[in-house]
């Protein structure tokens, strides 16, 4: 049998950057809440690289966007090249501070992200955290939403019940298909890998600005990260398998234009498709 019904104002359901950064300026507020996530720890290996000054008046209202500031590396810019390195573009950004008080761009390693925001939400003791919690079904009620859920620790279902509802819950949210939302899709749907490398020794020749390079046949990003960490997305060709382009062998002929096994060592590669969707709608009563 399920456990006896919880109150909360509020539920969260996912545990990332977005249901974090939630859960910190609920938490600001007063507001009883709840997140539930199917995953334990935050996740360890690079993912978003880039923010800006807007996320970073977020994190200051938060509480720690000093201590980001020190995980963080500023963003100069970026030059968009033709396949022979010609130059085509030039797009700095500014080297001061904005009128938002930030600098404009940052590159930052999510792991970092996510430590602070989940470490500062301890100091809320309106915000409540349950990991290892897979929500099965949610159901508004009128007066409140049931969420029940399992504990993947224990086995048991859980029943909970909050006034809000909102899925944090990334791109394939089940909140959204709770609420009855399509996808308006525009039209974008590309395959690249995405390499996060480590160099062992300095490469001053990579630069610190983001490279665009537009070749039409194979066109590929390189972004400089925090401190050693180097990421390239490369455009994956239309008959090239996934399992082949994100092998060892794979990615550093991939690779070989800009470093070698020598180098660096690889962190993680993936495949990912790139797509261009926004959700039809954002709220169904007390789902959001």
């Amino acid at each position: 049998m399920a456990s006896c019904v919880a109150q909360f104002d509020v539920a969260i359901v996912g545990f990332g950057p977005v249901g974090a950064a939630l859960a910190n300026l609920l938490g600001l507020s007063g507001i009883s809440t709840l997140v539930l996530d199917r995953e334990g720890p935050a996740y360890h290996l690079p993912r978003a690289v880039h923010f800006d000054d807007e996320v970073m008046r977020v994190l200051q209202t938060i509480g720690i966007a000093d201590e980001m500031a020190k995980c963080v590396h500023v963003n100069p810019g970026m030059k968009f090249v033709d396949r022979d390195d010609r130059p085509l573009l030039f797009w700095p950004r500014p080297p001061e501070v904005s009128a938002q008080g930030w600098h404009p761009s940052y590159r930052f390693h999510q792991p970092d992200l996510e430590r602070l925001l989940r470490e500062n939400l301890e100091r809320f003791d309106c915000v409540e955290v349950r990991t290892r919690c897979d929500v099965d079904r949610v159901c508004d009620a009128g007066a409140y939403v049931a969420l029940h859920y399992s504990d993947l620790a224990t086995g048991r279902p859980e029943t909970v019940a909050a006034k809000y509802v909102v899925g944090c819950d990334g791109a394939r949210s089940q909140m959204r298909d709770v609420i009855g939302s399509g996808l308006e899709d525009y039209g974008f749907h590309e395959r690249w890998l995405v390499i996060d490398a480590l160099l062992k020794q300095p490469k001053p020749e990579l630069g610190d600005y983001s490279i665009q390079y537009c070749d039409a046949r194979r066109p590929a990003t390189y972004v400089r990260g925090t401190g050693n960490r180097r990421r390239w997305e490369i455009a994956v060709l239309d008959d090239e398998a996934d399992v082949e382009v994100a092998s060892q062998a794979g990615t550093w002929q991939l690779l070989s234009r800009w470093l070698t096994a020598q180098e660096a060592e690889l962190e993680r590669t993936a495949v990912y498709t790139f797509n261009s969707c926004i959700a039809c709608r954002w709220r169904l009563g007390r789902l959001l």
